[in-house]
């Protein structure tokens, strides 16, 4: 192939990808037109839930003033504990709209959490990880009163939510909680690990990172998460930046010498990832159900 100079004239902002490339890959809005409409069935199917299952809404675990989560409790005591971090890119999104995720999962048995965090530009990246470490903390010293089971807490997170699990994945437990390993498994879906080529995009107008504060923020840069089952999710049909990212996270955690398996759900864009995962009509909710209690 033949390049006019004007071609070869475009600036590259990162990995080779011009500014429109990497907006494109990294910026799910762009790469699924529809967004919204899979944002409206979120919502519907999360009224459906909390009318269905009640739940205790906006339980406080900080003093920030998103920090609060709602608690699906299973019917027993004892029960497995599940918490889900929401994306939205650090920037945007709420819990309530996400309550879907604990239809199914407490059906099976499970007590679902799923915590709000505060948003930039009010906070930085680094604030919602400590955040979401206040939040372990409180669920993993106030387990019974959810019905859970301390010994079988389990966490995921969606696209930044996938980071801040990835990151509660290697913090120091042994320090806040005197529990090296509070954690029976972690599930990062359709997560960002490498934060750097965010940087390069209109969404940093938000979440404000310099060269600094996205390498302390990336997971990939961090320390191999050890004494923990991981497994990483994304979806088929994601951009090939965001299953690029999941398959080198997925290298990275195996290093360590145990197996992190990485599943792509078929024909599933970054949004419907989550019914294929917590849906109990997904092609992948049976699999979680078994690698969160195995």
């Amino acid at each position: 192939m033949t390049f006019s100079p004007a071609m070869s004239e475009v600036p590259m902002a990162w990995g080779g990808f011009t500014s429109a490339e990497l907006e494109w890959q990294y910026n799910p809005r762009e790469t699924v037109p529809e967004f919204m409409t899979h944002f409206e069935r979120f919502v519907k199917l999360s009224d459906e839930t909390r009318a269905q299952l009640g739940g205790k809404i906006d339980v406080r675990f900080g003093d920030g003033p998103k920090e609060t989560m709602d608690v699906f409790m299973a019917s027993e005591p004892g029960a497995p504990v599940h918490v889900f971090f929401h994306g939205g890119y650090w920037r945007s999104q709420d819990k309530k709209d996400y309550a879907f995720v604990a239809r199914d999962l407490v059906a099976a048995g499970f007590t679902v959490i799923c915590p709000n965090y505060d948003l930039c530009p009010d906070v930085t990246v680094a604030d919602i990880t400590d955040e979401a470490v206040r939040c372990i903390d409180y669920i993993y010293r106030h387990i019974e009163d959810f019905n859970g089971d301390r010994d079988r807490i389990s966490i995921s997170g969606h696209s930044a939510g996938g980071q801040i699990v990835a990151r509660l994945a290697t913090h120091d437990w042994e320090e806040t909680l005197g529990d090296p390993a509070p954690f029976s498994a972690v599930v990062p879906i359709s997560g960002v690990f490498d934060l750097e080529p965010i940087r390069h995009t209109t969404l940093n107008e938000d979440i404000r990172l310099d060269a600094a504060s996205a390498a302390d923020n990336s997971p990939m840069l961090d320390a191999v998460p050890v004494d923990v089952r991981m497994m990483v999710i994304v979806g088929g049909n994601e951009s090939p930046e965001f299953v690029r990212q999941s398959d080198a996270y997925g290298a990275y955690c195996g290093s360590a010498g145990h197996k992190v398996p990485v599943y792509k759900a078929w024909g599933a864009n970054h949004f419907t990832v989550l019914e294929e995962v917590f849906l109990g009509t997904g092609s992948l909710f049976g699999h979680l159900k078994r690698f969160l209690l195995p």
